[in-house]
């Protein structure tokens, strides 16, 4: 008896005996607990009317039971009086006879509501992880030793088929055989770092990935999540931009030297001409139109030349030596004042102006920002060059009065080949990326400042000493 009493008062399990008419006879503690009614709220009452709201459920189970029909473990949700909404229950119920006469249904309740709970917040849990994964990748999957337990329909997508499909198979089957090794390597050492690999559509296509993995539990399991990025257009982009990077290269290599020599002869014969003293005086204007252009189409074979070397040697190499900046800045300005005789470029310098510089480089960073700011400004406007020496080094500062450069242009000012949309002249767009590595390699920098009652100003600091010397 003590074992019976024990089992109808074991904590968890309610328990309850109704007779044939389905009124409760009995109610053990446990049960008294969970709905939170007195004891006294069931002695002989029915189901719907202790549990109102949980009767449509219940009925036809104990109908069942009373009838001789066994329900075990039966899944049933409503209220059993207790607050806070409805509960989650699992109930079995057993029919009683009497002298082979059936004299009720035994009643046993387990409350689930916790487990319930817990179950659903962690599908609700999983269900973000998932919707999070999709849109900050182009697909994922989690798999097992290398075998694929569950895809997302993205993943499936860009690989060509279903997450169905993909459920069993092992992980290289969507990987190109080149990347095959690399990415079996990454998942036995259990790599967390991104990396990229080529992976195989189910038609065969190749695509470039990069991949991701990481550690994550699947079902009770320690298993990897792997995420995947499509990085196809972008090593397509990179590949063409590679290949006209090094097309562009050996052309301008070749076309530049190759012009050099034609070039040199052309302009040798011109100075014979010049000097000769024998062509009248139109002939002598035509003469010195064709060596303007001549020494214009100069400049730009050195300009193609720099930007080359640039390029493929990571800069132009300066070889510096004691220089006095204002001397080499008066040789510039003296040479655009012949040149240029109606415009006026006025040159301003303090401070201290001896420093180790690369001259023949500081006179072509010099003569391309004056001749920039010729070209950029009215005729009748004036081109300032400040200088000023400092303890750690040289400013130089060339402003014009043309119109000021748009905003969008200021970033690609210095990058080869970019003109502006009010650029003038015939120039190759390769001066000012010319002057911005004069500088760089110097140790120095170049800004520029731009706006209306401004004009534009480039300044250029230079290191009194070059890096190296």
């Amino acid at each position: 008896m003590s074992c019976l009493a024990a089992l109808l008062q074991a904590p968890g399990l309610g328990l309850a005996f109704l007779d044939a008419g389905l009124c409760f006879r009995f109610v053990n503690t446990t049960l008294i607990t969970q709905s939170t009614l007195p004891g006294s709220a069931y002695e002989g009452r029915t189901v719907g009317e202790v549990w109102p709201l949980l009767a449509a459920a219940l009925a036809p189970l104990l109908q069942q039971a009373l009838a001789g029909e066994p329900i075990l473990g039966a899944r049933v949700s409503g209220s059993i009086g207790a607050p806070g909404g409805p509960r989650h229950l699992r109930v079995s119920l057993m029919p009683a006879s009497l002298g082979g006469l059936r004299s009720g249904v035994s009643l046993m309740v387990e409350d689930e509501t916790a487990r319930v709970t817990q179950e659903v917040m962690l599908r609700e849990s999983e269900a973000r992880l998932r919707d999070l994964a999709s849109v900050s990748c182009d697909g994922y999957c989690l798999h097992e030793g290398g075998v694929i337990l569950e895809a997302s329909q993205a993943m499936a997508s860009l690989l060509g088929t279903t997450p169905e499909e993909m459920v069993g198979q092992s992980v290289v089957r969507w990987i190109a055989p080149e990347s095959r090794e690399a990415v079996q390597r990454a998942t036995a050492r259990q790599v967390v770092a991104p990396y990229e690999a080529t992976g195989l559509r189910a038609d065969g296509k190749r695509l470039f990935l990069e991949v991701l993995g990481r550690p994550t539990v699947y079902k009770g399991r320690d298993v990897r999540m792997v995420t995947v990025w499509d990085i196809s257009a972008r090593k397509a982009a990179e590949e063409a931009a590679t290949r006209a990077d090094s097309f562009r290269e050996q052309l301008l290599g070749v076309v530049g030297h190759d012009l050099r020599s034609p070039l040199y002869t052309m302009q040798l014969s011109l100075g014979a001409l010049e000097r000769s003293g024998e062509l009248n005086e139109s002939q002598g204007r035509q003469v010195s139109h064709v060596a303007a252009a001549a020494r214009r189409m100069e400049r730009m074979i050195h300009e193609l030349l720099d930007y080359t070397r640039a390029r493929l040697a990571g800069g132009i190499p300066v070889l510096a030596t004691p220089q006095s900046m204002d001397k080499l800045l008066g040789r510039v300005v003296e040479q655009y004042r012949v040149s240029h005789p109606h415009r006026q470029v006025i040159s301003k310098v303090e401070g201290e102006m001896h420093g180790t510089w690369d001259e023949s480089r500081i006179v072509q960073l010099l003569d391309n920002l004056v001749g920039n700011g010729l070209r950029h400004s009215p005729a009748e406007s004036a081109v300032e060059v400040r200088l000023a020496g400092s303890a750690d080094g040289m400013t130089l500062s060339v402003r014009n009065e043309g119109i000021p450069v748009p905003l969008e242009d200021r970033a690609t000012l210095f990058e080869p080949f970019k003109r502006g949309k009010h650029a003038a002249g015939d120039g190759l767009g390769l001066g000012l990326y010319i002057v911005r590595q004069i500088a760089t390699a110097h140790g120095g920098r170049i800004s520029v400042e731009s706006g209306v009652g401004l004009g534009t100003r480039f300044v250029v600091w230079l290191p009194r000493h070059a890096p190296g010397t």
